[in-house]
């Protein structure tokens, strides 16, 4: 009988190692999107209208729940960042609690001011050197509209990068939208080097952004439609951007 105790002592013991080396080995959540998780936050996982909770694993440690608009679809690019729930400490607590505290009201996605496949709005601004810019002139080119605005760190950070795209692409139009006057986006495009046309106190086409943030980039063809509009200034929108302008032109 002693033998036997003892045996299942082992067994309790081994069982025990193995259940806390595997937990080790698990991810702590801190988000949790549309029952996806993710280790950390950001923007990109934070569309206008979404809904913040916070959840708490079973550690006590705090896990940010967010409640998606209606109608809004993760990126694609953004699932695959996602991490599956067996390789997360407490998945399903998590879930269960995600799902049991969904708010009773969701607000509805409105998205952009511009979709994809559509006419570009009618518009005419004047850029810091007085020229004036609307559909009229741009009729039969391409050209490209990065929204920005001071406050906004990517903004500044991309504008080396996009006026590269300048070079690249010497046929197509390359023109900045913000609310700024030219005394404020001179400095601001200097600094940076950001040679694209500044089209300035472009109110209708700033109005666009919505509550989705800046920049917002946009890729309309020959024909005036839309065809590349994301918000954010990552990597992956900028070469979608790019690969959209050589698939126009060529």
């Amino acid at each position: 009988m002693k033998y036997i105790i003892s045996f299942l002592l082992l067994l309790i013991s081994y069982f025990g190692v193995c259940a806390q080396t595997t937990n080790d080995n698990l991810v702590q959540a801190g988000v949790v999107v549309d029952g996806l998780f993710f280790d950390k936050f950001s923007k990109s996982l934070l569309p206008g209208g979404a809904t913040i909770s916070l959840l708490a694993d079973s550690e006590g440690n705090k896990v940010m729940a967010i409640y998606l608009p209606e109608g809004y679809i993760l990126d694609d690019s953004i699932k695959a960042k996602a991490i599956p729930s067996e390789q997360i400490k407490y998945a399903d607590k998590l879930l269960r609690d995600f799902n049991g505290r969904k708010p009773d009201k969701i607000a509805k996605y409105t998205g952009i001011g511009v979709k994809v496949g559509e006419p570009f709005i009618k518009f005419e601004y004047s850029d810091i050197d007085n020229k004036v810019w609307n559909n009229k002139k741009l009729k039969d080119k391409v050209y490209v509209i990065n929204i920005w605005q001071s406050e906004c760190g990517p903004c500044r950070r991309e504008m080396p990068i996009l006026s590269k795209w300048k070079e690249q692409f010497p046929d197509v139009v390359f023109l900045s939208a913000s609310r700024h006057n030219k005394e404020e986006i001179l400095p601001i495009a200097h600094r940076h080097n950001f040679t694209w046309i500044h089209l300035q106190e472009a109110s209708d086409i700033v109005a666009l952004v919505g509550q989705q943030g800046f920049p917002l980039t946009i890729v309309v063809d020959k024909k005036g439609i839309v065809r590349f509009a994301k918000v954010g200034a990552s990597a992956q929108n900028q070469a979608e951007a790019l690969a959209t302008i050589k698939d126009i032109i060529n």
